[in-house]
């Protein structure tokens, strides 16, 4: 028995939308950005993506922070997000995703001591609040969430066409599954023309976990540098996260920072800059989203 309804996914669904027009109303009262921006196309597609990956952090964390980079006339827009607010927000779509199921068992003659096996897919099925619905449904029945949510339905439908064909379920040997990079890992620079530069750390496909090492330089004469991490999963890159290290002392020559990239196998990222002179040090990691 399968069942899925797809206005409930991240992708164009109503859960992907509900945390954008959250932020819409808190930007424009407290960022005082004084005008609406819910009719400029490429800033709901900047503001969807930067709510999109928040979503995907709230399953793993508390709250998230969304981070969209000139969102408009030039200005960013920064804010968090808690779990609970989160789930006040699509309290009707969780409860919109959970009624089709009493439907069907309804419908089909079924009780929820019929079922004695659950497999939750697609993306939202990692969201914690929808999962606790399925369960207190389902009480008694086993919930299988240790496949990937979002390959269940293209491994399943692997293997019905294997039965298909004739071919036995586990006649083949077993794969070896190697966690990767799944974008390019980009580093921001600035050439000595003063020209935007992005360095690829961590090219998409890189086994993890992986571990890189790169040398940046800065005019000795400032007192401060900045470091920029990238994602590039479209053709603009996105900005994951930025390390200010402050109070250097001003020198003539340049300054030499050693920036340490680590990306673990759940695709959490942990980004440490040392200042080779005076070894003034910065950290920070940012975990994966899910």
């Amino acid at each position: 028995m399968c069942l899925s309804d797809a206005s409930t996914g991240s992708q164009r669904g109503d859960m992907g939308e509900g945390i954008p027009l959250h932020l819409i109303g808190f930007k424009c009262v407290c960022r005082s950005f004084k005008q609406d921006v819910s009719s400029n196309a490429r800033a709901m597609m900047k503001l969807m993506n930067g709510a999109d990956m928040a979503k995907h952090s709230l399953s793993t964390l508390g709250s998230a922070n969304c981070f969209v980079d000139s969102l408009h006339d030039g200005r960013d827009f920064d804010c968090n997000i808690s779990r609970a607010r989160f789930e006040l927000l699509c309290s009707s779509l969780f409860n919109k995703s959970v009624q089709p199921i009493r439907s069907l068992l309804e419908t089909t003659g079924l009780s929820t001591s019929d079922i004695n096996k659950v497999v939750l897919c697609g993306g939202s099925a990692r969201i914690p609040r929808l999962q606790q619905m399925i369960k207190d449904l389902f009480a008694d029945v086993e919930l299988l969430s240790s496949a990937p949510p979002d390959e269940v339905i293209a491994v399943g439908a692997a293997m019905e066409a294997g039965l298909l064909v004739g071919r036995e379920i586990g006649s083949s040997p077993e794969s070896v599954i190697v966690e990767a990079c799944v974008s390019d890992i980009l580093l921001k620079e600035v050439d000595e023309t003063g020209a935007e530069v992005f360095s690829v750390l961590l090219p998409s496909g890189t086994p993890l976990p992986a571990r890189r090492h790169h040398i940046l330089s800065g005019p000795g004469r400032l007192a401060s540098l900045c470091l920029e991490l990238y994602q590039k999963t479209t053709e603009q890159p996105e900005r994951l996260a930025k390390i200010v290290l402050r109070d250097l002392e001003t020198k003539e020559d340049n300054h030499d920072i050693d920036a340490v990239v680590t990306m673990k196998r759940d695709g959490s990222l942990h980004v440490s800059c040392v200042e080779q002179n005076s070894g003034k040090t910065e950290a920070i990691s940012i975990s994966a989203a899910s």
